[in-house]
Formats: structure tokens, sequence, C-alpha cells
């Protein structure tokens, strides 16, 4: 559970109205895992984890280069091994959590 859960959350909200912001969108913020999730057309690209963690979808070898930078740790919803798309990014690191979601949001929207 999130150290301190209200934090994240609004820190989470904020980042949604910032993606929303000049897309024609109120938010990019709708349900997805249970959660609220942002999402590119009706790809998911982006949860806040119990956690507190920023959890979003990126290309496999981002995904390792996040974590090796000391910015994030691998992700897995469950008590399996980490997914190899996905990357949680701790709210000590919230600075760097609208680039790496536009970052995301880029990548989902790639893909077909």
């Amino acid at each position: 559970m999130a150290k301190n859960p209200e934090e994240a959350a609004a820190r989470f909200a904020k980042l949604a109205s910032q993606l929303a912001e000049g897309s024609g969108q109120a938010t990019a913020l709708r349900q997805g895992f249970g959660t609220g999730s942002l999402f590119v057309g009706r790809k998911m690209f982006a949860v806040l984890d119990g956690s507190g963690a920023l959890v979003l979808k990126l290309p496999p070898t981002r995904v390792l280069q996040v974590i090796a930078d000391g910015t994030g740790s691998g992700w897995h919803p469950g008590a399996g091994a980490p997914l190899k798309e996905y990357v949680a990014i701790p709210l000590a690191e919230q600075k760097r959590w609208l680039a790496l979601a536009k970052e995301s949001r880029e990548y989902m929207r790639s893909k077909k």
C-alpha cells in the first residue's frame, strides 16, 4: 500500500489533467485494472498501483533503460515475474512522471 495514498492519487489526477490539455478530452482518466487508468483511444498506457507508483507501458528496451537509470522498477499486477513492457515509477520520482507518461502514450498510440 502507498505510504501516502492521498498524495499519490492527487499527483495522478494532476497528471491526467496535464495529459488531457490540448487533446480535446476533459481527462485521459477512466476505469481500468479496477482503478483509475490513463488511456489513448481504447489502449491503457498508465495506472497508479497500490504502492503509489505510476505504472507505464513502454517498449521492453525502454523499460530496461528506465530501470537501469534508477528511475523505476519492473512491475507485475500480482506476485509473478515483472512484465517486459511495464515499469513502475515511484512517487519519489514524480518529476519524471509527465515526460515518461507522454512517452508511454505515444508508444501505445503507435501500436496497432
